[in-house]
């Protein structure tokens, strides 16, 4: 079972990290340096990148891993320029200071010409620091208020605003007016209803079922059973992996098969068919990525032949997977492979490709839409596909959905 949590948005940005609790903070950081397979004449001096990955949580690991197999496949195919990449990884067991000591530590470092996909849950902690320094963090992850405005992240994905669109989706693409959302039971938790109802409110949708679930539930039939008695059109995640997995048991085990909408970045469709089995029924996935590109086929290919043993190939590998990719052509076009150089190449991209996985993506302006509250996420957009026996398929016309606006987006 993963355990990973999404945290929930708020509307002052105040991030839950559920699920994340620190590790004892006795375990020292480690860095490892790590060089995927030069090949195809990448013979240069190689470019050091570095990362850091929660190994508390799902999201550093996947990160971690999609990152390595997007190194071994732009090494194979000679590198930037010549240049193979070469990866400084340091890892942190869900504390606090151990990021903030990974942080310090590739900020001290002037070989490291950037952050590359970083899974860490303390971008409150490693932000500021990466922002002093100059240093762009390119593809990190994004769940606190520092991810959603630093001047020097250039992310891939809404990040935890996909939860919160998920309620947009199912409102353009499934004709959902109720919007059920069980949530966990703290303070911050029980603003995700308003922020929902927010943005579901313009669309004609609104929130029912606002179903309260302590953190250390163990059993969740009577939240269930409630959500159940509102009779939502759709359910989405407010929840932990592993509440929302438990809850998800107990509502199709009580009889109920509303459509229910986890995130691409918690399952993909194994995990579907493992993690949900016998009540996976009327299961659509919010994926961060539009799977039906070529450009999907090719990480499923990369990931094949460079790590077919990792057993996911969800969102959070597919980010690592494009952070290297994305940090590999700023550099192959910046005037200098230099920090200052590759900093200034990611603040010029307008419209930089991914082969279809996401639109154009604009990184020389800031987002203005949500009135502008998080001018660092570039990428708010979300697509939707069915679960059926062991595969996902895309709803609809496989269009995309504007998370803030819940407008179809052509990628």
């Amino acid at each position: 079972m993963k355990n990973k949590s999404f945290g929930v948005i708020v509307a002052s940005f105040v991030l839950l990290g559920l699920g994340l609790a620190a590790c004892s903070s006795s375990k020292s950081h480690t860095t490892t340096p790590t060089t995927g397979g030069s090949g195809g004449g990448a013979t240069g001096t190689p470019l050091k990148i570095a990362t850091i990955a929660d190994t508390d949580t799902e999201v550093g690991p996947d990160n971690l891993n999609g990152l390595k197999i997007g190194i071994a496949a732009v090494n194979a195919a000679g590198g930037v320029n010549g240049h193979p990449l070469e990866l400084s990884q340091c890892t942190e067991p869900g504390d606090a200071n151990q990021a903030t000591t990974c942080a310090r530590n590739d900020v001290s470092d002037s070989s490291v010409l950037a952050v590359v996909g970083t899974g860490t849950t303390y971008g409150d902690n490693v932000d500021p620091l990466f922002t002093a320094a100059g240093l762009a963090s390119v593809g990190n992850s994004d769940f606190t208020p520092s991810d959603f405005s630093c001047t020097v992240c250039f992310t891939l994905s809404p990040g935890d605003f996909g939860s919160v669109g998920s309620s947009l989706a199912a409102i353009k693409l499934l004709g959902a007016k109720k919007i059920g959302v069980p949530y966990i039971d703290v303070p911050a938790g029980a603003s995700l209803v308003p922020l929902v109802g927010g943005l579901a409110a313009p669309l004609g949708g609104k929130t029912v079922g606002a179903i309260p679930i302590a953190p250390t539930a163990a059993d969740v039939t009577p939240q269930a059973a409630a959500e159940g008695a509102a009779q939502p059109d759709a359910i989405i995640d407010g929840l932990t992996t592993e509440l929302f997995s438990k809850f998800i048991h107990s509502y199709r085990q009580q009889g109920f098969n509303t459509p229910i909408l986890p995130s691409g970045g918690v399952y993909d469709a194994q995990g579907v068919q493992t993690q949900l089995s016998g009540v996976n029924s009327n299961i659509y996935i919010v994926a961060e990525y539009n799977y039906s590109s070529p450009a999907y086929q090719q990480f499923l290919n990369d990931k094949q032949k460079y790590d077919a043993s990792y057993g996911n190939h969800d969102d959070e590998v597919l980010r690592g997977y494009l952070a290297a990719k994305l940090f590999a052509y700023a550099a192959g076009h910046a005037a200098s492979m230099t920090r200052d150089g590759i900093l200034a190449e990611m603040k010029s991209l307008n419209a930089y490709s991914t082969g279809g996985l996401l639109p154009p993506v604009n990184y020389s302006t800031p987002q203005t839409e949500f009135g502008g509250k998080a001018p660092a996420v570039y990428t708010s957009w979300v697509w939707l596909y069915k679960y059926d026996n062991g595969k996902l398929d895309p709803v609809g016309s496989n269009q995309a959905v504007d998370v803030f606006t819940g407008a179809f987006v052509s990628s």
